[in-house]
């Protein structure tokens, strides 16, 4: 009762004297205050913070009631859905649902056309809902520690994202879209279940840190992180053997003094194959074509190509780091293995700098310059 009568002073206090800041923290609620979300409403409140409380839900009048939010805290309560009202809290600009039991996000957090930070950390969400594309103004994206298997691709939507962070999940891979986001700075997608990332990722300026510690699979990154700050320590491979260490190298070459380039399997059997027949250089050219082609106006329809290829021809696999052009085939793409770079210090020694610009300047990621010279 001392607690309950506590929060009702709060609030009243907050209401007469128009408090633009409400601290609810620590206060045993199961229900937000009847005095939030009834009578008058508390145009006022910008800021509303409830952490580590019990709440289950949110009220539906919400927005009605508190209609200039600008920051909701809800972090630490047993919130298992956010109502599709919190859509229409047309000013906040962060929100934080982070160690809750939510298992679904609404689609209508698309409409929070000012968001800036969205912090959803240690629920049971298990898919993003396409409508996330949708917050032009994201800077801030934090869904560690839930149960996703997979990004929407229209996460590329979200043109002013900055940082994203994704680390503890089930993800299997990152969708190419990705490479779109031209002010993305820092990922972190560490203990996943990642086998391969974009080719293109690193190809912007902007994108300097890169964390993906702790994913078994994870066998190689693209040569357009090597001169990011990228961290991979413990990777989780076992130390091979000295039968593994033949292995390996029956499936590498090596280039000089540097380091060998392991292929995965795909890649090796068009390096093995005797039938030439085996490379699809025609499926290669006629995406560059049809690439071209839409980059000039030159619209391709989805019923003109199967979706995995039309998917293709509008977002590249990558492109060659030596000219640049893209590629579109897994067959000009050239894997290098993961090194245990210092993530802890972020830093990397002066010669393996030297020695990465030197496997750049030997190695091109994509196709090699006498194909290009065919093709033009």
């Amino acid at each position: 009762m001392a607690a309950a009568a506590d929060v009702h002073g709060t609030v009243t206090q907050a209401r007469r004297e128009r408090h633009l800041i409400l601290n609810l923290n620590y206060s045993h609620l199961s229900t937000l205050p009847s005095e939030l979300v009834q009578g008058e409403a508390l145009v006022f409140l910008e800021r509303l913070f409830v952490k580590r409380n019990v709440l289950v839900s949110l009220p539906f009048n919400i927005a009605e009631m508190l209609p200039n939010l600008v920051e909701l805290y809800l972090h630490s309560n047993n919130l298992v859905a956010l109502p599709d009202e919190i859509g229409n809290l047309l000013r906040l600009k962060s929100l934080d649902v982070s160690c809750n039991s939510l298992q679904v996000l609404t689609p209508a957090i698309g409409r929070l056309q000012v968001l800036q930070t969205l912090h959803l950390a240690n629920n049971d969400i298990s898919e993003l809902p396409p409508e996330i594309g949708q917050l032009k103004k994201l800077l801030t994206l934090d869904v560690m520690l839930n149960r996703l298997t997979a990004l929407p691709r229209e996460l590329c939507g979200c043109e002013a994202l900055q940082c994203l962070m994704v680390d503890r999940n089930r993800l299997l891979s990152l969708p190419r879209e990705l490479v779109l986001l031209q002010r993305l700075s820092e990922l972190s997608a560490a203990r996943n279940q990642l086998t391969y990332l974009p080719a293109d990722l690193g190809w912007t300026d902007s994108l300097q840190y890169v964390y993906v510690d702790k994913n078994v699979g994870l066998r190689s990154i693209p040569v357009n992180l090597w001169l990011k700050v990228v961290g991979c320590n413990g990777c989780g491979l076992k130390r091979l053997t000295e039968e593994d260490d033949k292995i390996e190298c029956r499936n590498s070459f090596q280039y000089g003094k540097h380091t060998p380039v392991f292929f995965p399997p795909e890649i090796r059997t068009v390096r093995d194959a005797t039938d030439p027949c085996h490379v699809s250089s025609l499926l290669e050219l006629s995406l560059r074509v049809a690439h071209n082609n839409q980059r000039q106006g030159v619209v391709v329809s989805e019923e003109d190509l199967p979706p995995d290829l039309y998917g293709l021809v509008t977002l590249p696999s990558g492109h060659c780091s030596q000219c640049c052009h893209p590629f579109f085939t897994q067959t000009y793409a050239k894997f290098y293995p993961v090194r245990e770079l210092d993530a802890e210090n972020n830093l990397h020694a002066g010669k393996s700098m030297q020695a990465l610009k030197n496997v750049q300047l030997e190695m091109a990621l994509g196709c090699g310059a006498d194909l290009w010279s065919d093709v033009a």
